[in-house]
């Protein structure tokens, strides 16, 4: 029984933790449920002309490597992913972590874990 209880408990701290960091939004332009921060706003990228949940401060940003148009923050950077080759545009403190259940590589700024979309039965990291 207490062995029962700790596991309670412990699960319960860990999905509070994540509740209050982390939450799925409904994106009505593309259909899908993303997992974003709690403060990301809908945002249009007018040079791809896709929509996504990003930080308030988001701003179409070019990738020369990539060739592209992204949109994150006014600070941010491209930084190559040498496990799938490709530059990717994120936060300047962002630090390469796996997504064991996605078998993934990527950047993701410090303090970001993964989250179930229960959605798209995916995990994924909080779009930034």
């Amino acid at each position: 029984m207490r062995t029962f209880l700790a596991f309670v408990l412990i699960c319960g701290s860990l999905l509070i933790s994540t509740a209050s960091y982390a939450e799925q939004k409904y994106n009505p332009y593309t259909g899908q449920w993303e997992t974003t921060t709690r403060d990301s706003q809908l945002q249009y990228n007018p040079m791809n002309g896709s929509w996504k949940y990003l930080p308030p401060n988001s701003q179409p940003i070019y990738n020369p490597y990539a060739g592209d148009w992204d949109m994150g923050p006014k600070n941010s950077v491209q930084k190559y992913n040498p496990m799938n080759g490709n530059w990717q545009t994120t936060s300047p403190k962002a630090e390469m972590k796996y997504n064991p259940y996605g078998n993934s590589w990527s950047y993701e700024p410090p303090g970001y874990d993964l989250e179930y979309n229960p959605f798209d039965g995916q995990w994924e990291y909080p779009s930034w």
